[in-house]
């Protein structure tokens, strides 16, 4: 069957619908008119045919656009030939070598559940998956000459420092809802190498961050008595408030109750309180760019590290990875 015996008996909208190719270029194909396509789409169009209608016969037509582009395009750019093939598999048995990487891959993931990281791995991975169809494809082809034209320039404008607002009091003890949790698990943690340049404005945000604490030091050396005592009655209350403050862009953290085992988890950037309710729970981030503030204390850790901590009304601490399973039942965060 030719190419537009097939257009005549399927018709060109159901032909465009199984192979994705536009009725414009099936209209080009079928009046031959290969100027206004180029030699990649020509050839891959046909295979697409050939693979979509077994019956149809295009050896003719392929040598055809073969030949007008030798004519017209004899400079064209590197053709990309796509053609059907099959391959025969036969059974094969298991070598030394593909036992050796089953071992090692299960020896892999038998550590890092020892270690407690296989959690955290498979929470941050993303699945991802970009579907293109074989016309999308074909259009995506640049010739040399198009690259060429491409420019690329540098951007050498300042960086912009933008101070996100400070969230409302989230109460800990709610319900949690499903557009949180699903929030929450939709984006990805942030925290992969930095670039040299990210590099830099980092040092440069230590050292301002560093400035700022002296002058905090100052003022605290300055407070008055009656702003100790102050101070004092403030303490004797106890904790109530948790304020998770992201120093370094997104964050990922989770709340668990000792007591009744159940979770939450947010992915946030701004600085965000929390009403610990009277509560026991146990924390744990993503990465160690954080303050985590209460009445009491406030902790600073600044490394790209896991950290684990306990929260109750009485006191705010920094645990390990073991007390963190201890206390969530020998559990990590699944």
């Amino acid at each position: 069957m030719q190419l537009n015996e097939l257009i005549e008996q399927e018709g060109i909208e159901n032909v465009a619908n199984k192979t994705t190719i536009s009725q414009d270029n099936l209209k080009y194909m079928v009046s031959e008119d290969f100027n206004k396509l180029s030699r990649v789409k020509a050839l891959g169009f046909l295979v697409i045919l050939e693979r979509e209608y077994k019956e149809l016969d295009v050896s003719e037509y392929r040598e055809k656009v073969k030949l007008f582009f030798e004519e017209n395009h004899p400079d064209h750019d590197n053709v990309i030939v796509l053609r059907k093939t099959s391959s025969t598999h036969t059974k094969e048995g298991f070598s030394f070598f593909k036992w050796f990487v089953i071992l090692g891959i299960i020896f892999g993931g038998w550590y890092l559940y020892t270690q407690g990281n296989l959690d955290s791995l498979l929470q941050n991975i993303v699945s991802k998956k970009d579907v293109y169809n074989d016309d999308q494809a074909l259009e995506n082809n640049r010739t040399i000459e198009e690259a060429e034209k491409v420019s690329v320039t540098i951007d050498t404008r300042e960086p912009v420092s933008i101070v996100a607002p400070v969230e409302p009091k989230i109460d800990l003890a709610a319900e949690t809802t499903e557009e949180e949790n699903n929030t929450a698990r939709s984006i990805v943690e942030t925290t992969a190498t930095k670039s040299e340049a990210t590099q830099s404005e980092i040092a440069q945000e230590l050292t301002d961050m560093k400035a700022a604490q002296s002058l905090v030091s100052q003022t605290k050396e300055s407070v008055t008595a009656t702003d100790a005592k102050s101070q004092d009655v403030v303490a004797s209350t106890g904790i109530s408030t948790i304020t998770i403050n992201p120093t370094r862009g997104m964050l990922w953290y989770g709340f668990i109750n000792v007591d009744t085992k159940k979770k939450k988890e947010f992915m946030k950037q701004v600085s965000t309180p929390f009403d610990i309710n009277n509560g026991r729970w146990i924390l744990v981030t993503g990465h160690g760019f954080v303050d985590i503030v209460s009445e009491l204390e406030t902790l600073e850790v600044s490394d790209r590290n896991k950290h684990y901590f306990y929260i109750d009304s009485t006191e705010l601490k920094e645990i390990s990875q073991k007390e963190f399973r201890t206390l969530n039942d020998g559990h990590g965060w699944i």
